[in-house]
């Protein structure tokens, strides 16, 4: 498992909650270590500011990436 620390350019712009939360997401396997570097990428890229957990979520959603708690993990076929 790969261990991401947040570089000095980076420190400032995450809130707490918001990297949190994208470590555990790594650390439950929903997010694979290229996944996770694109992630942030992206948020350092499209959010201006400080990116808080509201933001963050925007972004992996409108990128595709779902958690698991969201949407039926099983859909119905009719």
């Amino acid at each position: 498992m790969t261990f991401r620390v947040l570089g000095p350019h980076e420190r400032g712009r995450f809130a707490p909650e918001a990297w949190g939360h994208l470590l555990s997401l790594t650390g439950s396997g929903a997010l694979n270590a290229a996944e996770l570097e694109h992630i942030i990428e992206r948020a350092l890229l499209q959010i201006d500011g400080r990116i808080a957990l509201d933001d963050l979520r925007s972004l992996m959603e409108g990128a595709g990436f779902l958690e698991q708690s969201e949407g039926d993990p099983h859909p119905t076929v009719h």
